[in-house]
């Protein structure tokens, strides 16, 4: 009886085979995404390691703005003579509709709940101006960080006779994820001198970074105060204050996607090894006490310490010495305009003519491959934003670093 195979599940590339066709000539043209093959061999095993894998999701943002205002601001205010510590609460969706109803809260016993302060969440919206990671199934943003201890450091003679140093663990984490979030919150107090010393206390903190003391922190501001008081008759007297708490926050999930999109920690040469290699062109012809280099320059060779003196020509020194920069206008969504020239090399160099390819770009800070150029002639600059992943506003900071004139 023929063996019966077990059916495997397709992946991604064979799924976009059957979907696009086998015989794609140009994948960019066809719309159709690059896969690249993944060499397990390069990969270094975190099994057993003891530094966690570094994650910020939206509770930790949420439970740092909330830990911050208990500890950092600690409102308080003063009822019956005594000093009592206001709670903190978070507006959870059910909460939160009593609260846009009656415009309070109320104990089960049916006591209305003051001073308290209550937040929750309104909006998350990225925040592009700070950075990206580029591609999120392939990042080209990664922060490395060198780790204090690793097992493959462990002694012995062998490691000493073979002459082999120390390696370094480094540990690499992906650019977070850029957030602006925005918060609801609101004071509830029973005299309206209790709510201005818990106002006060907010206003002082705002403007700074929030967050538990050693753990994760993010920029806070608070624009305005609203405040109102509330009374009827046969009904608790009430003074509340709305406000909003805009946060600069990031983010690093912990998903799946994150954890395969690139390695997790590499580790530094143990060794360096040079090969014995034979140059057999004729470089130098001896003769006399002088060698005569390549293209006609004369050579000293050093004797007892002297360093070598070649006449080089000051323009190509001036030429290859040459790396300013200069800051570009966006003008619109992939072009930035310069004021400038290019330098060209000098035409007994030998060297290629200066191009895109002779400068280094930064978009707000961040590195941009020269990949993410279409063209450049020293005037103006043309990006290919579906390689940015991102489009430029009047505001970016554009800087070209090369072979300025």
């Amino acid at each position: 009886m023929a063996k019966i195979k077990k059916p495997r599940p397709k992946n991604q590339k064979e799924i976009l085979d059957e979907a696009l066709g086998y015989n794609t000539a140009d994948p960019s043209s066809a719309g159709r995404p690059v896969i690249e093959d993944h060499n397990r061999g390069n990969d270094v095993s975190t099994k057993g390691d003891r530094v966690k894998d570094i994650s910020i999701g939206i509770m930790d943002i949420d439970t740092a703005i909330v830990k911050y205002i208990e500890e950092k601001i600690q409102p308080s205010t003063i009822q019956d003579s005594n000093r009592i510590k206001v709670p903190v609460m978070y507006g959870y969706p059910e909460r939160w509709a009593t609260i846009q109803e009656k415009g309070y809260l109320r104990e089960f016993s049916g006591r209305m709940i003051a001073p308290i302060i209550v937040l929750k969440r309104d909006s998350l919206e990225a925040n592009r101006n700070l950075g990206t990671k580029i591609d999120a199934n392939k990042p080209q943003n990664l922060f490395a960080f060198e780790s204090g201890y690793t097992k493959k450091n462990t002694y012995d003679n062998f490691t000493a006779l073979t002459n082999r140093i120390p390696v370094k663990e480094f540990r690499l984490v992906v650019m977070p994820e850029y957030v602006t979030l925005k918060y609801s919150a609101v004071i509830f107090t029973n005299h309206l001198e209790q709510n201005n010393k818990i106002i006060e206390a907010f206003q002082y903190a705002a403007n700074t970074y929030w967050g538990e003391q050693g753990r994760f922190q993010f920029r806070a501001n608070i624009s305005s105060f609203a405040t109102s008081t509330e009374y009827s008759a046969g009904d608790d007297r009430t003074t509340r204050t709305n406000f909003e708490i805009t946060l600069n926050g990031y983010i690093i999930p912990d998903t799946v996607n994150r954890d395969i999109s690139h390695p997790k920690k590499f580790l530094s040469k143990a060794q360096l090894v040079f090969n014995l290699e034979t140059d057999v062109s004729d470089i130098f012809t001896v003769g006399g006490g002088k060698k005569k280099g390549v293209k006609g320059q004369a050579v000293n060779f050093p004797t007892s310490g002297q360093l070598i003196n070649a006449n080089v020509d000051p323009a190509i020194t001036n030429y290859l010495n040459t790396n300013s920069t200069k800051q570009g206008t966006p003008i619109s969504t992939n072009t930035v305009t310069f004021v400038g020239s290019f330098l060209q090399p000098p035409a007994s160099s030998g060297l290629p003519p200066t191009n895109k390819n002779s400068f280094n770009y930064f978009i707000n800070g961040q590195y941009s491959p020269t990949l993410s150029v279409i063209s450049f002639d020293g005037t103006t600059l043309v990006f290919d934003t579906s390689i940015l992943q991102f489009t430029l506003i009047s505001t970016d900071e554009i800087l070209a670093i090369g072979k300025w004139q």
